[in-house]
């Protein structure tokens, strides 16, 4: 898999046999993945990933599902970050999505990239700024240096694959994995239709601001009782988000969460057992460095 040596057309049929693969895994239910003891003896989960190449060539090489025949392999938030083209030519980050577009396609039932923000940010054109750069116009112009006037055709075989890819991964009844979890759970006024991860999303209201979806993969609130109450809303024990830059690799903002990061040096993920049911007592022990 090497990212930078691809053509357009080989990039937008890796996108649409990634789509075709997403509709097709066998443990979708819903827009949710729900694995058990008999899906899968473990599954490897990684934090944002921001474009860093070399991260996820590490993620890989760790996960080595070659040779673990029942693990899956979970990716999120992979677009906006890590190489630039030169002199200006925009982000390099669609070459790791086109990655994990082919990780997919390689392991159709065991490697799965969940809905996040930056990847719905696209799906919507919804602007992000960050260190005073417009992180969806760097994004295009990166499509627009490698592949030229065939950069529009990727980008809409690679919408076409976002729109496709589930929005949690359940592990059994102890774990729910997804980017974030929405905020303000017990303001009233804010209600959040739990109705998405069952039901055929109507991306134009569920993807835009206050929608449930946008509300799933931007929320930041790590209050003790969000958290509750979104456990309960899920019927999960634990909960294992992305979302929230650490630098640190990893962080417990409450009893029932943690939150791991895999752009940075110190990248963490966890790797969940599905054998017993984690507790709450024990899931930080299942975090781990991934460059050591």
């Amino acid at each position: 898999m090497d990212q930078y040596q691809r053509t357009a057309e080989e990039a937008i049929a890796i996108f649409h046999q990634a789509t075709d693969a997403n509709n097709q895994t066998a443990t979708h239910q819903g827009n949710i993945i729900q694995l058990d003891g008999t899906t899968a003896d473990d599954v490897f989960l990684t934090g944002d990933l921001h474009g860093n190449a070399a991260n996820f060539r590490t993620i890989v090489a760790r996960a080595d599902l070659d040779r673990h025949s029942k693990r899956h392999l979970v990716f999120q938030e992979i677009c906006h970050g890590g190489e630039a083209y030169p002199n200006g030519g925009g982000c390099r980050s669609h070459e790791v999505l086109t990655n994990v577009a082919e990780m997919k396609l390689l392991y159709p039932d065991r490697v799965h990239h969940i809905m996040s923000n930056h990847e719905l940010a696209e799906l919507t054109e919804y602007p992000i700024q960050k260190s005073r750069q417009l992180l969806n116009l760097s994004f295009a112009w990166g499509l627009k240096y490698c592949y030229g006037r065939k950069a529009e055709e990727v980008r809409l075989a690679m919408l076409g694959y976002l729109e496709t890819c589930p929005l949690a991964v359940r592990l059994g009844q102890s774990v729910f994995f997804s980017h974030s979890i929405p905020d303000g759970l017990d303001q009233l006024g804010r209600p959040f239709d739990e109705t998405i991860f069952y039901r055929s999303l109507d991306p134009s209201s569920d993807f835009l601001r206050e929608g449930s979806v946008y509300r799933l993969v931007w929320g930041r609130d790590y209050r003790q009782r969000n958290a509750d109450l979104f456990a309960k809303i899920v019927g999960t024990e634990i909960l294992v988000c992305g979302h929230d830059p650490c630098l640190e690799g990893c962080k417990f903002p409450n009893s029932r969460q943690a939150v791991i990061d895999c752009c940075g040096p110190a990248a963490c993920c966890m790797l969940i057992p599905m054998r017993e049911p984690v507790a709450q007592w024990n899931y930080r022990t299942f975090v781990f460095p991934l460059n050591r």
